[in-house]
Formats: structure tokens, sequence, C-alpha cells
């Protein structure tokens, strides 16, 4: 039975942010710095899917963030190199979002650092524990999906970003 002052949220968000700060700091180190976890993510989610057009909805979709969370990503990091914008044949309005050579080897730069951080955080961790903390994540996943809060507007402002607002979890 859980203590009352345990919470859920509040420990995956500590550890979000605790993996967050560790793995900026080996971006950083790595000589990656101008590469937020953010964009390390949508590197990973475009090169695993090169040999799809990915456009903006699907990241959004995929991510769990609003539209205009990915339209200002997408624009820093074109401005930055990593990744273009380019029409399709069928529909020139629509435009695909590729990994330029630098995007490519900025990931494969942080896959090699992601395994690093990887294979030490399972130090100490059996597999049979593993397998019941990927089994309990799923669940939770499942739980938010089912009551609808892997994305909740209020009002104007956006939650399931992790932003609640002036004073949240920010």
């Amino acid at each position: 039975m859980r203590k009352r002052e345990e919470r859920i949220g509040f420990e995956i968000r500590r550890l979000d942010h605790m993996l967050a700060r560790n793995l900026q700091a080996r971006v950083k180190a790595a000589g990656l710095d101008e590469v937020t976890i953010m964009h390390g993510w949508i590197i990973r989610y475009l090169y695993a899917n090169r040999e799809k057009d990915i456009f903006q909805k699907d990241m959004e979709q995929h991510f769990s963030i609003g539209r205009s969370t990915v339209t200002n990503i997408i624009q820093l990091m074109e401005k930055k190199g990593f990744v273009a914008r380019e029409s399709v044949e069928h529909d020139a309005r629509l435009k695909k979002v590729i990994l330029t050579e630098k995007g490519i080897r900025s990931h494969e730069m942080i896959e090699r650092l992601i395994e690093n951080l990887d294979t030490s955080l399972v130090e100490g961790i059996t597999d049979e524990e593993l397998s019941v903390f990927y089994t309990v994540v799923k669940k939770l996943s499942e739980n938010l999906t089912k009551q609808g809060m892997d994305v909740v507007r209020a009002g104007s402002k956006e939650v399931g970003n992790g932003t609640i607002g002036k004073g949240g979890m920010e």
C-alpha cells in the first residue's frame, strides 16, 4: 500500500527532470549543446521514420504536444540546420519534415549517448524489475488515455505537455 504522501505524477516528473538534466549534460560534454532534449527526441523520431513522409501533425500526435509548440520547434530546428521542410508531390501545400545531414550526424551521436545513459540507469536492476517497471508504465499510460488525460485543454492553456501555467509544473 502506498503512503499518502507519495505521488506517482510527482515522482515521474522528478525522474523526467533528472533524466533531462543528465542527458543535457552529456550532450553538452559531447559538443552538441545546441540540441535540446525535445530536439533530440524529434531527431530520433524523424530518423526512425525516414522512409515515410512525416508531417507536423504526425509529431503533434506522437509527442502529445500542441500545434504551435511543434511549429516553434520545427522552425528553430530548421534555423539550426537539423531539419528541412519539403513539399510533397501530391499536394504542394503539405510540407514533410526531413532530417538534414547535420540532423543525421547528431542523431548518431545522441544515440550513443542515450545507450550509455540507459546502461547506467539499469545498473543494479534485474530483468524482472525492469519488466515490472515497463508493465506499470504501460498501465499508467493506458489509464491516462482512458481518462482522456493524455492531452487536456484548460481554457486556452495546454496542460498535457507538462506545463500548467504560472506556478505549475513548468
